[in-house]
């Protein structure tokens, strides 16, 4: 995969042996949820797949998370867990709501931590310092870079952008004595967070969500007339979609082209607003299509399919799922050389890397895409080729091996 010799290598992925299935897991997630009246919780689909999949492998998991009030359009997926194995944190919605709630979260936490043998805790955390001291063994799985995040965002300005940025330094600081407390596993998407956090002991993973037997690649590979792009992904200011539409207002004026932007916003953002008055301003709106968000499952799978290219030109990411549902349906992606990308697309074998935040680059790298029948069917092949270990089980069953490499509650060191 083209990572550095320091990174450990994700390709080994064997679950552990069979008694350690016995121990009692226990899911910490930031990630907010909600409770119908009827008593479902509803979370967001790549995260309940994942929770549900760490339960196949360790029976009786149980997950605490925070109940908002109201039921959010990206919380998509009906949690398959029993009543009594969900625990509720407040409603920590925001990072900066969240910190009136630091004792009582930090109270549910610990009496959560004493009903189990393991911890598997996703981070970014809301109030990061409540997972300290916990003393279960444990395994961080960390999905992005906070601070990033919040550099590429333009919703923070004047006095509120510092904070941010303070805050989310913050946030790195502590999940580096999270990673270096005893009896601790780490698991990153992609080498930066690896490299920054430290690691010891643990992987660099690639995130999934996707079935193996949701795969169906497309039979046709030869282009659109005219040639269709595609984006995928939540509306925010990191994701980079203005260089992508000033790539394809470049573009477009040199040839016929079209581009679908499947996604909307998952929080309080401006990003959507700008981009979709960008679109209805460009002189080539009729050719720019704001689809909006659409639901995993076949409906977004046909996109896949129905495209040549799918972009991903972030300022900030982990490892998205989307660059692994892409070539697991035959397109090939052209992603930002940034945060975890590296770790999960080798540049010019299965996919091209560009610079982030430049239109130029990414108009050529597009352009040579299009233009090279030989480069795309060298991707679209090595992209389907490594399909398999960027499925749901590959990657449940990587965290799952993580989890019985650590010693039990009763053994520890």
């Amino acid at each position: 995969m083209n990572l550095p010799t320091s990174l450990p290598n994700q390709s080994s992925h064997n679950a552990g042996p069979q008694a350690e299935t016995r121990l009692r897991l226990g899911i910490i997630s930031g990630t907010t949820a909600y409770r119908s009246p009827a008593g479902e919780i509803w979370i967001n689909h790549s995260i309940g797949r994942l929770c549900e999949a760490l339960r196949d492998r360790f029976p009786g998991c149980r997950i605490c998370l925070p109940i908002v009030p109201h039921h959010l359009p990206n919380l998509n997926h009906v949690l398959n867990f029993p009543a009594d194995d969900v625990t509720a944190l407040p409603p920590l919605a925001t990072t900066i709501k969240a910190q009136r709630y630091i004792r009582s979260t930090r109270d549910v936490l610990r009496k959560f931590a004493d009903d189990v043998d393991l911890l598997f805790i996703r981070l970014p955390f809301q109030i990061p310092r409540t997972l300290l001291g916990l003393s279960k063994p444990k395994l961080l799985h960390v999905v992005s870079n906070p601070l990033e995040v919040v550099r590429a965002s333009k919703d923070y300005a004047g006095p509120m952008k510092w904070l941010a940025r303070a805050f989310a330094a913050h946030s790195n600081r502590v999940m580096q004595r999270l990673a270096a407390e005893p009896n601790t596993r780490l698991c990153t998407n992609g080498g930066e967070m690896w490299r920054l956090l430290k690691g010891r002991a643990g992987r660099v993973v690639v995130s999934s969500c996707l079935m193996t037997s949701e795969i169906r690649p497309k039979e046709n590979f030869q282009l659109h007339n005219p040639p269709r792009l595609l984006f995928v992904g939540y509306l925010r200011p990191e994701k980079g979609v203005g260089i992508l539409l000033d790539a394809f207002n470049n573009l477009r004026a040199q040839r016929p082209l079209k581009l679908s932007l499947v996604g909307g916003s998952d929080r309080v953002t401006k990003e959507e607003a700008e981009i979709r008055s960008r679109v209805a301003s460009s002189p080539y709106a009729a050719d720019i299509s704001v689809v909006g968000m659409l639901p995993f499952g076949k409906e977004l799978f046909e996109q896949y399919r129905t495209h040549d290219i799918l972009i991903q030109p972030s300022f900030s990411e982990g490892t998205p799922r989307t660059l692994v549902e892409a070539r697991a349906f035959g397109c090939p992606v052209i992603a930002s050389r940034v945060g975890g990308i590296p770790s999960a697309v080798a540049d010019g074998r299965d996919g091209l890397l560009v610079t982030p935040n430049d239109s130029a680059q990414l108009v050529a790298a597009i352009s040579k895409l299009l233009d090279s029948a030989e480069l795309r069917a060298a991707l679209i092949e090595a992209g389907l080729k490594r399909t398999p270990e960027f499925t749901l089980d590959y990657f449940a069953d990587a965290l799952a091996s993580e989890l019985a490499s650590l010693p039990s509650s009763n053994h520890m060191v």
